[in-house]
């Protein structure tokens, strides 16, 4: 993993060098950077505003204006560098106003507190807890339990190593990743730019737009050994039971590893095992007769060679929008069985590599790794949430749920209608009959049309009615004979925490209050009866129009540190979220996505559970969570 280098003394090069390598250089980033190197916010010239569209700023700029804009770029950085000054640290409140309505405009002004956090140095990490147990506790015996070391688990652990506080993570698998060690399917990348799903405190120079899983997989690997984290994990371990003791006000976790069971205690336990790694296969009638072979997209078996053959993929998600087209270069014959059909969020760099002026730039020009990823950050931040959200005056349809909503469709729709223009037919597989944001929109760069359109490609829209001996049979009657069947049909994403049996308060069952399916927490993380227990990526902290996951990892991190620090300070046993607290809190949230695109639509989606509820989405924006995250309200617990 290579950090960003934030530090440069000062841009040692001559103007031919720097010329060259700012021909590579994003246009919003490098204003912004001589804004800030300078301290004249005049470059950001109203002229030169970027065109923000779609979580994403660009110049917007003819190629001549373009050209302009780097030779004036020039001329201000080799004025800095032959000065001498020193590099400007962290922009101050004021240039941070300036610079972030010049990119955004006014809206950007709720976000610019969570945005000053982001914009640090690589010696800076302004989340790190500001306590140490050593400070507030220093004889007492207690131990954190962290159950996954996923992006979530180890965000966890590197805050509770900071606080100082005894700590152990237990991981079924055999290494840090989480869902990028298991999802090895060909075609796997991030949909978020490389840049922004990084860890605030671990930037990284990556090699690609949009990093394959390996790459991913390779950079949290590569966080674990440089935070000293491996030390702290003891993986194929799974805690298959939990359960508050009440006596010692303790959780007893039985956890099984290959020398058997073990039973181990702990003061706080932190589940941190996502959501996407359950597989959900559904329950197709006759799907153990096919004779062929068949597997689900994060089982991928690379034993199977599928050149020549014929193949079936059900379902059209995420994962299965990534893996088709590398299956249709060389399948004899795909056939796609989907119910309904996703977006396209139009993505053109979706493939692309980082140059090497850009990252020559990022590594020798002060301060431009900070503005590149501002760039990012910024835009997706606010995303488009507000484009989801039902005006119920509009009147919300299936079609759209407001005007924004309904421009957002003509859009996108004016993206893709070119590219399938010579096969009309496929429109009905094509545009969804759905609001945008109703289900997940999937990013594309032209890939996922031009795959369907091959002559070996063909989607279904017919049901399922059952899977024979030779392959899949419609309800139709038609039966289509394969080689393959791969599922790309999602997870068990409603069944939070499954199947670790959790025991709460006077033998509260977690997923017995939770009836399967129907699991509710406060802020994601909390549930009366189960004290001193916490979630990461719980319900309802699910994100599809903004931010990172990541991002919001490290906001539920600092929440639940803040609370261990509340429990060892006062010198509290437990903490425990009052009823009546969790009840308001989940009443506005259901309330909220009954507002949303996603919760408005009757569109099939693993958004819901199987009562039609919301259970994935966070219906309010980044800054709500950001700012109800920073601090635990003490009122808003019970404490013993």
């Amino acid at each position: 993993m290579s950090t960003y280098n934030t530090t440069v003394a000062s841009l040692e090069c001559d103007d031919e060098t720097l010329r060259g390598h700012l021909q590579g250089a994003d246009i919003p980033t490098l204003l912004m950077t001589v804004a800030h190197l300078t301290g004249e916010l005049d470059v950001l010239k109203p002229d030169w505003k970027p065109v923000v569209a779609m979580g994403v700023a660009g110049s917007g700029m003819s190629a001549e204006v373009e050209a302009e804009v780097r030779e004036f770029c020039l001329h201000r950085l080799s004025a800095f560098r032959d000065s001498r000054l020193p590099v400007p640290a962290r922009p101050t409140s004021d240039q941070l106003h300036a610079i972030g309505t010049w990119l955004m405009g006014p809206d950007i002004e709720p976000y610019l507190p969570l945005i000053a956090e982001e914009l640090v140095t690589a010696e800076e990490d302004p989340r790190a807890p500001r306590w140490h147990k050593e400070h507030v506790a220093a004889g007492r015996d207690f131990k954190v339990v962290i159950i996954g070391a996923g992006e979530s688990g180890m965000i966890a652990a590197l805050r509770f190593k900071q606080a100082g506080v005894p700590f152990v993570v237990y991981e079924k698998g055999a290494d840090v990743g989480g869902t990028w060690r298991e999802n090895t399917y060909p075609g796997c990348r991030i949909d978020i730019n490389s840049f922004f799903y990084s860890f605030s405190f671990a930037r990284s120079t990556w090699d690609d737009c949009f990093a394959p899983g390996p790459q991913v997989f390779s950079y949290m690997q590569a966080v674990a050994r440089e935070k000293g984290l491996y030390e702290h994990i003891q993986f194929n371990t799974e805690v298959t039971d939990a359960h508050w003791d009440e006596d010692s006000q303790r959780w007893q976790l039985l956890c099984r590893d290959n020398a058997g069971q073990t039973r181990v205690d702990s003061n706080v336990v932190v589940f941190a095992v996502g959501q996407l790694n359950r597989p959900m296969i559904p329950a197709i009638p006759g799907k153990e007769t096919f004779q062929g072979t068949a597997f689900h997209s994060a089982q991928w078996d690379h034993n199977v060679d599928w050149s020549g053959k014929r193949v079936a993929v059900i379902g059209t998600g995420a994962s299965a929008a990534q893996f088709i087209p590398q299956l249709a270069k060389t399948a004899a014959d795909l056939k796609v069985f989907a119910r309904t059909t996703n977006w396209l969020l139009p993505t053109p760099d979706l493939h692309e590599k980082i140059s090497d002026s850009c990252k020559w730039l990022l590594a020798n020009l002060p301060n431009y790794s900070l503005w590149y990823r501002a760039a990012m950050v910024m835009p997706q931040s606010v995303g488009f949430l507000e484009d989801v959200v039902v005006d119920v005056n509009y009147p919300p349809t299936e079609v759209a749920v407001s005007a924004r909503n309904d421009q957002l469709r003509r859009d996108i729709s004016a993206w893709m209608e070119p590219q399938f223009a010579d096969r009309p037919d496929l429109r009905d597989v094509l545009i969804p009959d759905s609001p945008v944001g109703g289900k997940r929109i999937i990013r594309d760069n032209g890939t996922w049309i031009s795959t369907l359109k091959r002559d070996n490609v063909s989607m279904i829209r017919q049901p399922i009615d059952a899977i024979t001996p030779n392959g899949i049979c419609c309800v139709d009657g038609t039966e289509h004979e394969f080689d393959l069947i791969v599922y790309g049909t999602g997870f068990h994403a409603s069944k939070f925490l499954m199947p670790i049996n959790i025991t709460g308060r006077d033998g509260l069952a977690l997923h017995e209050v939770w009836k399967d399916d129907d699991a509710r927490a406060y802020m994601g993380m909390t549930v009366p009866g189960f004290p001193n227990m916490f979630c990461m990526y719980g319900p309802n902290t699910g994100l599809v129009v903004y931010s990172t996951i990541i991002q919001f990892s490290e906001f539920t991190a600092t929440y639940i540190v803040d609370a261990v620090r509340l429990l060892l300070e006062g010198g509290h046993q437990s903490m425990e979220i009052k009823p009546q607290v969790f009840e308001s809190y989940n009443q506005r949230v259901d309330q909220a996505n009954g507002l949303r695109a996603w919760g408005f639509s009757r569109v099939n989606s693993w958004y819901k559970n199987s009562k039609g509820r919301v259970t994935q989405n966070f219906p309010f924006n980044a800054v709500e969570f950001w700012r109800r995250t920073h601090e635990v309200e003490v009122t808003d617990y019970r404490l013993s």
